[in-house]
């Protein structure tokens, strides 16, 4: 089965899912074919072999040059086909010459134009099995005050919080700063409401800070959200993976950082483990999370319950803001897309990271044939007879 790894994007998250879509090639199972089709920073895709080496991307425009420019057809017939494009051939001159066949799709790309919903309508209107949530799970977990408003629906324990919108905020910077501290006193973290792996999210004591952590906020979308810092927290994080009822729990973790984790401390430090695969050696982590078998139980329900309120699909991690002291916690974010799939959740779980694509791809295929079992159109067309 030919599955079409679709990473990069446009998105400020573009590296990370570079690395993710390599650990997935390089964990892909026997009997499946890993596909790659790399989005680049421009919106433009391409698939080849040379896409394969995470060293080639060091020097993206020689990359590129021995890369296939494609596209797909965002209709269900010939919707499965990466199709030439550009020059004699392909939607600019000529017959679209086909170059790959798609059984299902990977979508890889975190953050925007890819975990929110976009690229998840693109294969509903191409009739094409992808893996992981649908359009409206994939937009509701991207959207961090529509994640809340889902959660506050389950009864599940989320933070209060102020939302500042780009207008409200060029009109009167020193309004909403007083709105902000009436609300809560500082410190304060400042956050996009749609982004993910720490970016523009930052700690502020005072209204200077506040002031600089919302204006950089809103460089990375046009709301941002604001909460009282929590004081003698860890953050803790679990996965989950599955549809509807049928669902497992990974082991929890606990990121061993000092304040908020940061992307460069995420991703860029040399910290960590010395085997950590490309992309994660940053990522000091203790696995298991130590907790007492009683709050672990309680955060993994939480997770699969935050899992089951937005109607996700396939892997999702969960993560916690939790005190240690009374087991206090609440919800922070779901990640629908988790960095490398959250495989190093799994493993210890026993679920390799090649079983772990297995039931992804097997859950897009049944999830697909499910909806063909669906009436989209009826034999009668209104129109017809119609006086003009």
């Amino acid at each position: 089965m030919n599955a079409g790894l679709f990473f990069g994007g446009r998105s400020v998250e573009h590296e990370v899912s570079v690395v993710t879509a390599m650990q997935v090639l390089a964990a892909m199972p026997a009997e499946h074919r890993g596909v790659p089709v790399y989005i680049a920073k421009s919106g433009a895709w391409y698939t080849g072999d040379a896409l394969r080496d995470i060293d080639s991307y060091r020097d993206v425009d020689a990359l590129l040059r021995d890369a296939t420019r494609v596209t797909v057809r965002p209709e269900p017939e010939g919707g499965n086909q990466l199709v030439e494009v550009g020059g004699r051939r392909g939607l600019l001159g000529g017959a679209a010459r086909p170059v790959a066949q798609l059984d299902v799709a990977l979508p890889l790309i975190h953050g925007s134009h890819g975990e929110d919903g976009t690229l998840q309508g693109l294969f509903e209107l191409c009739d094409l099995a992808y893996a992981g949530c649908g359009v409206a799970a994939a937009a509701v977990s991207m959207d961090k005050l529509l994640t809340k408003a889902v959660l506050r629906g389950a009864q599940l324990p989320v933070l209060d919080h102020v939302v500042i919108e780009r207008e409200r905020w060029a009109a009167d910077e020193a309004a909403v700063c007083a709105e902000v501290e009436k609300a809560f006193a500082p410190p304060h973290f400042v956050k996009p409401v749609s982004l993910g792996s720490s970016i523009g999210v930052t700690r502020a004591a005072t209204r200077e800070e506040l002031r600089a952590a919302v204006a950089t906020a809103l460089t990375f979308d046009s709301r941002c959200l604001v909460e009282a810092a929590q004081e003698d927290i860890v953050e803790i994080n679990c996965a989950v993976l599955g549809h509807g009822a049928d669902v497992q729990v990974s082991v929890c973790e606990q990121p061993v950082t000092e304040g908020v984790l940061t992307y460069s401390e995420k991703y860029l430090s040399k910290g960590g483990a010395k085997d950590a695969p490309a992309g994660m050696k940053s990522a000091r982590r203790l696995i298991p999370a130590p907790l007492d078998e009683s709050l672990t139980r309680r955060i993994q329900g939480a997770a699969v319950a935050a899992f089951q309120a937005i109607g996700a699909e396939g892997v999702a991690r969960v993560d916690f803001l939790v005190r240690l002291g009374d087991g206090w916690f609440v919800v922070n974010e779901l990640n629908t897309v988790p960095g490398s799939l959250s495989f190093y959740l799994w493993e210890p779980a026993g679920v390799s990271f090649s079983a772990l694509i297995a039931r992804l791809i097997d859950l897009a295929v049944r999830r697909h044939a499910e909806k063909q079992r669906t009436t989209y159109s009826i034999d009668s067309w209104l129109l017809r007879g119609r006086p003009s």
